[in-house]
């Protein structure tokens, strides 16, 4: 799956905006994904059912498009999560987070906005979608646009 970032979009302010979660929530669908991760230098573990399993970021290509909307640009990143596989032990060096992922999407659309939470505060927002940037896919581009306008309007 591409993620997808608008470096236009400031998330200082999308933060400083009262029931920004409730505005996408009155128009979007809504798809919570909460996950206990543990960072390590040589990698992330989640813990799937009484299991222990590595994984590694895997980013095969970055792509940036200026002018993608409205004078917004976008960056695409092409990554996905690898398995490495089930572990006995995690490196002393390591710190364990809680993350909340909340993903919108209009309809049945396959393109999203996510909202990363820590500790209930947003820290970071990104669009994911199947479509590669250079597609210039017409509903991947209303989909954003649609998103983009929930976020910047007060």
């Amino acid at each position: 799956m591409m993620k997808y970032y608008i470096p236009e979009i400031n998330l200082r302010d999308v933060r400083n905006k009262n029931n920004i979660i409730k505005k996408f929530e009155n128009v979007c669908n809504k798809e919570i994904i909460i996950e206990k991760i543990i960072i390590a230098t040589d990698g992330f573990y989640k813990i799937e059912k009484e299991d222990v399993i590595k994984y590694k970021f895997v980013e095969k290509e970055y792509n940036y498009q200026s002018n993608f909307l409205n004078n917004y640009s976008l960056i695409g990143i092409d990554y996905y999560e690898k398995k490495v596989g089930e572990v006995f032990s995690i490196p002393s060096e390591s710190q364990s987070i809680n993350t909340e992922k909340i993903k919108f999407n209009i309809g049945k659309s396959e393109n999203y906005i996510v909202f990363e939470k820590k500790n209930n505060k947003i820290i970071d927002i990104y669009f994911l979608s199947k479509k590669k940037i250079n597609e210039n896919n017409i509903f991947f581009n209303n989909d954003v646009s649609l998103f983009i306008d929930l976020l910047m309007s007060d």
